[in-house]
Parts: structure tokens; C-alpha cells; sequence
């Protein structure tokens, strides 16, 4: 089954995070994200494994 897709509003949902800091983090090298057109998206299961990541190192650094 392939990986769900979310926007930017799901995944900050997801993460109980606001849109505005969200899109911060978008720019963050190795941050998962998709361009399409105009649009982010970002593979959920990628997604997760990065703020795993991000909670092994103890805070999510830009």
C-alpha cells in the first residue's frame, strides 16, 4: 500500500503543530517533502520517521 499524502494543514494536525511552524520546518535540510506545482505535500510515513529522528537528536534544528 503506498504511503498516505498529506498536506500541509494534515501534517500539522498530525503533529499538533501550527501551519506557521510547519512551514518553517519545510525548509529544513532533509525535511520530506514533495513539490507539486505550487504545492507541498509530505508522505506521511516519512514524515514520522524524520520527527523520530528529530526526538532521538533532542530538539528539531534549522
Amino acid at each position: 500500500m503506498p504511503d498516505e499524502i498529506l498536506t500541509v494543514s494534515e501534517a500539522a494536525k498530525l503533529l499538533k503543530i501550527s501551519e506557521k511552524t510547519f512551514y518553517n520546518w519545510v525548509h529544513i535540510d532533509g525535511f520530506p517533502k514533495l513539490k507539486v506545482g505550487n504545492c507541498i505535500r509530505i508522505p506521511r510515513g516519512l514524515l514520522m520517521d524524520w520527527v523520530n529522528a528529530q526526538a532521538t537528536k533532542g530538539e528539531i534544528t534549522q
